[in-house]
């Protein structure tokens, strides 16, 4: 996994990721979210989008 980009809105950060099967998606936490929350979270979500994709 790994994020290529961010944005930072008012309220939230939104985080664009490249998992390792080469998928990309979009996730958005609240400001306030610790970056150790934001690692776990988007590490579990890539595992998910690979494993969507790949049964498709």
């Amino acid at each position: 996994m790994k994020i290529i980009k961010y944005e930072i809105g008012a309220i939230d950060i939104s985080y664009t990721v490249k998992t390792i099967n080469g998928h990309i998606f979009t996730h958005s936490f609240p400001k306030d979210t610790s970056s150790i929350n934001v690692e776990r979270y988007l590490n579990i979500l890539s595992t998910n989008v690979d494993e969507r994709k790949t049964k498709v």
